[in-house]
């Protein structure tokens, strides 16, 4: 209930994030339109991508990112899984995921920003790879079954929901703007698409599927809040 939403609650349903804060790629129209990632949730399974989206690319300050965040409320640490991104991968068979990884980072005041750990960990990391479990600490890796409509399942269920969920506990605990996030929480959360960021492993891009064109943000639920 929305009691529960506003306390420290295991059991709650969370909210998405219903504001969209910065789009540089929005163009109003198809996958162009950032309203698709505030509307809830409408993945379509394992095998499949939404159509139900906001499509970014890979030019910084152009189309490589999205700031979002919860109106009137900011998102808190809680036990477990404080928020939850929902792309659009999917499986293609053998062991074979589609993916469009992003980098994600959180913010108390639109400025200053903290990015969660995330490394790509091929033994190659001038190739890509299809295994998600390379893409450690990245979002846009798991295929989306929550469905606001279809399939109304916990959000915070990983099993049912999909999505790539995050704990704030996760955060550097380094005295400085980290650790503040992790004491009071964040308002605002960035997505970025990981092939407009260099790897510092290789001094270049991280690299992408050769036939992706951008992350598809379905939308984020997070699960802890407190009035702001």
């Amino acid at each position: 209930d929305d009691a529960c939403v506003l306390k420290r609650c295991v059991d709650n349903p969370g909210a998405y994030a219903d504001e969209i804060v910065a789009a540089p790629g929005d163009t109003g129209e198809g996958f162009g339109d950032a309203r698709n990632a505030v509307n809830g949730v409408r993945g379509c399974g394992g095998g499949c991508g939404s159509f139900d989206v906001f499509s970014l690319g890979y030019e910084p300050g152009v189309d490589n990112e999205l700031i979002l965040r919860w109106s009137g409320r900011a998102v808190v640490d809680g036990p477990g899984t404080d928020f939850v991104v929902f792309e659009n991968g999917f499986d293609r068979g053998d062991g074979d995921r589609f993916m469009d990884p992003l980098v994600v980072s959180v913010s108390r005041d639109g400025v200053h920003w903290v990015d969660f750990r995330h490394d790509y960990r091929a033994a190659d990391e001038t190739v890509y790879e299809t295994d998600p479990a390379l893409w450690e600490g990245f979002a846009g890796v798991t295929p989306v079954r929550l469905h606001e409509e279809d399939n109304p399942v916990d959000p915070f269920n990983p099993a049912a929901a999909g999505g790539d969920a995050f704990d704030l506990a996760d955060l550097p605990d380094d005295g400085g703007e980290g650790s503040a996030i992790r004491a009071e929480g964040f308002v605002y959360l960035r997505l970025v698409t990981a092939p407009s960021l260099e790897n510092p492993d290789t001094g270049a891009p991280y690299v992408r599927e050769g036939i992706s064109n951008g992350a598809d943000v379905d939308g984020v639920y997070a699960r802890y809040f407190e009035t702001r």
